[in-house]
């Protein structure tokens, strides 16, 4: 029996993927698998306050290859705010660091969707530097 949390699941898979394309490890195909995981009607309100759609971040995305050498992100705290038939709410704390050492923590909030086949995209998240 598969008992693994398929927004846990997503959040460390779609964290690894975009740890490789900032460091530069990631293959040519990462920026496609990292676009992918979001819908359509994808927003991301950045730290800045700055609100994003799905070809906002994919604009982004697309220069940060390599762009981060060393860096690493782990993810913590995962907690699931609220759980629907189609969905879920999700929140978690993500540490980010790079070889130059400059580091940051976020708390984020993520709305995913879930489809009848057991796929998670995401439809919205929100991001805010915090200390620890």
């Amino acid at each position: 029996m598969n008992n693994i949390n398929p927004y846990f699941k997503e959040l460390d898979e779609i964290h690894v993927e975009i740890e490789a394309l900032f460091n530069g490890s990631a293959d040519e195909g990462a920026l496609q698998r990292i676009v992918a995981r979001f819908a359509p009607q994808f927003t991301l309100v950045m730290t800045s306050g700055i609100a994003l759609d799905h070809a906002g971040v994919r604009e982004i995305f697309s220069k940060l290859h390599g762009a981060r050498p060393g860096s690493q992100i782990t993810i913590r705290d995962k907690e699931i705010v609220a759980e629907y038939p189609s969905g879920a709410v999700v929140k978690y704390r993500e540490y980010q660091r790079d070889g130059a050492g400059n580091a940051n923590v976020r708390r984020s909030t993520a709305v995913m969707d879930l489809d009848a086949h057991g796929k998670v995209t995401w439809r919205h998240l929100q991001e805010t530097f915090c200390s620890e």
